[in-house]
């Protein structure tokens, strides 16, 4: 592969699995927050003796709607929004792109 080719499959340092990967964990994590604030529930992760387990705790639909406005989840939301139709060209114009973007969701 030659340089300029190289830098054609690159944004700002990323490769295109690079960029894969970015997008589906963090559209993942949005998807499962999002669900867990239609229900108003909070979850965290936390250490037993019996290995880790996910802790739900339900809160006010006022809080929801806060952390909805907050800069945390509106650039999440944003960063989702802006590499969705990247991915989407990236898978289109390459198989094995394709392949490990099934691997990724």
């Amino acid at each position: 592969m030659t340089q300029e080719s190289e830098a054609a499959e690159k944004y700002a340092g990323l490769d295109n699995k690079e960029i894969l990967l970015v997008y589906y964990r963090l559209d993942n994590y949005l998807r499962v927050l999002n669900k867990n604030l239609e229900m108003n529930v909070v979850t965290k992760q936390v250490e037993t003796p019996m290995g880790i387990a996910t802790a739900m705790k339900e809160v006010p639909k006022e809080h929801v709607e806060k952390f909805k406005q907050t800069e945390y989840y509106q650039t999440l939301c944003d960063v989702v929004n802006k590499l969705k139709p990247i991915v989407e060209i990236i898978t289109e114009c390459d198989d094995s792109i394709k392949k490990l973007a099934e691997t990724f969701k």
